[in-house]
């Protein structure tokens, strides 16, 4: 992925260029004390996963002005608060830490669902967006234009376009596309942003177009088809267990007890 200047003076233009973040209401202002401790001592791997968690809810309109360290204290607020209330309550360790332990887990789980979803949804309909790009430059349209027409559009991928278009502010839209590829942290946008880039330098691009749009299809439907064996596999287990084993047990007690009745 090629890397964006890091230095001060260009973060600090990059900063400059975004929207303030809107102010907190009154009890995000009292969780806001948490987040100097938690950005200095949370491991960068939640941080990371709860960015990119994040990134998705919000591009559906979930957990909107929330970042990771703020949603990171939130949890570490959520399993103090549930650990002290199992002391008061019960006045037992083991309840209290198995309190403390969802009051941690439970933001995640909310988040992950939506962020999941709307991640399948993005991957589903990115192939055909890529795809419709390809079309209009087929016709002798820009790189650039192209993807600004079918942003237009009403798929997720075509509003996450017009975000990328609403951020860069009219300049360029690349360096602000490989920026946002790296913050989804999802390596179908990575791999994008790279992609679009070799296009935008390449001379015939039209076919270079071409030739992305129908390889990232045909990754898609081999990952479909790859995800739909592997849920075929993974739900012999449960029906194993809820349908097959419940289903022998009805019978063997149908039969059986008459049996054992007699005896």
């Amino acid at each position: 992925m090629p890397s964006l200047p890091s230095g001060r003076a260009a973060r600090y233009l990059r900063e400059s260029d975004q929207p303030a973040n809107p102010e907190l209401p009154g009890w995000r202002k009292w969780l806001a004390w948490l987040d100097r401790p938690t950005a200095r001592w949370a491991p960068g791997s939640i941080l990371r996963r709860t960015k990119a968690d994040l990134y998705f809810a919000q591009l559906a309109g979930k957990w909107q002005g929330w970042d990771e360290v703020q949603f990171t204290s939130l949890r570490v607020a959520l399993a103090l608060g549930a650990l002290v209330f199992g002391l008061l309550v019960y006045d037992d360790l083991i309840p209290s830490v198995i309190a403390a332990l969802l009051g941690w887990q439970v933001p995640v789980v909310l988040l992950g669902g939506v962020a999941r979803r709307v991640r399948r949804r993005f991957q589903a309909q990115l192939p055909e967006f890529i795809q419709l790009v390809a079309a209009q430059m087929a016709v002798g349209v820009s790189l650039e234009e192209a993807l600004r027409r079918t942003a237009q559009m009403d798929s997720l991928a075509a509003q996450w376009m017009r975000h990328v278009l609403k951020m860069s502010q009219g300049r360029v839209i690349f360096t602000q596309l490989q920026k946002e590829a790296q913050a989804s942290n999802m390596p179908d946008l990575i791999g994008l942003a790279v992609q679009l880039e070799f296009v935008r330098l390449g001379t015939a691009q039209q076919e270079l177009m071409a030739q992305m749009a129908n390889r990232i299809a045909a990754e898609y439907t081999g990952g479909a088809e790859q995800r739909a064996e592997r849920v075929g596999a993974e739900l012999v287990i449960p029906m194993v267990v809820f349908y097959f084993l419940p289903f022998i047990a009805v019978i063997l007690a149908l039969i059986g007890w008459p049996i054992l009745a007699t005896l």
